[in-house]
């Protein structure tokens, strides 16, 4: 990484496995950084932000947030943004931070196609992320568009057909329907199942990040700098997953060791990182090459949040 200072990496050490079913998880044990940041969904429960269409007519790209505290408002990737204000459901295509007192365009892709008109229908939870394997496909068409200078701006770089597509071919692999083409609903069909994986994976209180796997296959981790953030965040982020390994097809029964979750860091911690534009508070850094691919958002020297996935989720896709 281009960003030695303050490390998060460098200063891990990984806790023990926990399996369910096939999707496996190893806790990364870290040092608690305190930080002056809440998180979206906390914020939007306390009042302090609000979420609308950048104008009546909307635009689907980008929706219009304001921060009304001065504490800033971290929104990670893939975060679901939904409401009765919005005329369809969105997902935030990168992590970023609002500043305080601030009103911003964030830049979403479309997660609901059959719908744009506000409506009284039910929301689902805004505590759901895009899942895990379509937040591959997105970060790697992303770092590719930035490579081929298609796109200056990291937040401008994303595929909506893409995200489509791959919505598309979740509701078909559960064989599943949704008026709208909602992903929400994948997640509403599927809640009480992904409780049992809640039950089951759970993290100790000192943990700030998680790595995963589904079968022997290291996928991916995320890791924060906080674990008031991470321990906020994590059953999102292990539903995204667990969306992925309830699929029906077949899976290889087997867990991964503790050396393919220690190669999965080490190749984070020794891959050349990019800087690109982004918007809202820190700096934006990517990596991909042909193990990995990730996005690093630091503030300050210290890493928010690190989420990075193996190029072997490319046989989930």
């Amino acid at each position: 990484m281009m960003k030695k200072n303050n490390n998060t990496l460098e200063k891990i050490s990984i806790g023990t496995l926990k399996t369910y079913k096939n999707l496996s998880v190893f806790p990364i044990i870290g040092e608690n950084i305190k930080q002056n940041i809440t998180h979206f969904t906390k914020a939007l429960n306390e009042n302090n932000l609000k979420i609308t269409e950048i104008s009546d007519e909307g635009y689907v790209p980008e929706v219009e947030v304001e921060n009304f505290h001065t504490t800033p408002i971290f929104i990670i990737d893939g975060q679901t943004i939904a409401g009765f204000e919005l005329k369809q459901n969105r997902i935030a295509t990168v992590s970023s931070i609002i500043p305080g007192i601030t009103k911003m365009k964030l830049n979403v892709l479309c997660s609901e196609k059959g719908r744009w008109s506000r409506t009284s229908r039910q929301f689902a939870s805004r505590n759901s992320s895009m899942f895990a394997k379509g937040r591959f496909a997105k970060m790697e068409k992303m770092q590719k568009n930035i490579d081929e200078d298609i796109s200056s701006n990291y937040n401008e770089a994303a595929d909506q057909e893409q995200t489509w597509e791959q919505i598309n071919k979740k509701f078909n692999s559960f064989d599943t329907y949704s008026s709208s083409e909602s992903m929400q609903d994948l997640y509403k069909n599927n809640e009480l199942l992904m409780e049992n994986y809640l039950k089951h994976l759970t993290m100790p209180e000192d943990a700030i990040g998680v790595i995963f796997a589904i079968g022997k296959n290291i996928l991916g981790f995320e890791l924060f700098s906080n674990k008031n953030i991470f321990q906020s965040l994590y059953p999102q982020i292990l539903k995204s997953y667990a969306l992925d390994e309830m699929e029906n097809r077949k899976r290889d029964n087997l867990i991964p060791t503790i050396k393919d979750a220690n190669n999965i860091i080490f190749n984070a911690n020794n891959s050349i990182a990019k800087q690109c534009k982004n918007s809202g508070l820190g700096q934006l850094f990517t990596i991909n090459n042909k193990d990995i691919c990730a996005t690093i958002l630091m503030l300050d020297e210290t890493i928010i949040h690190f989420s990075c996935f193996s190029k072997k989720m490319q046989e989930e896709l």
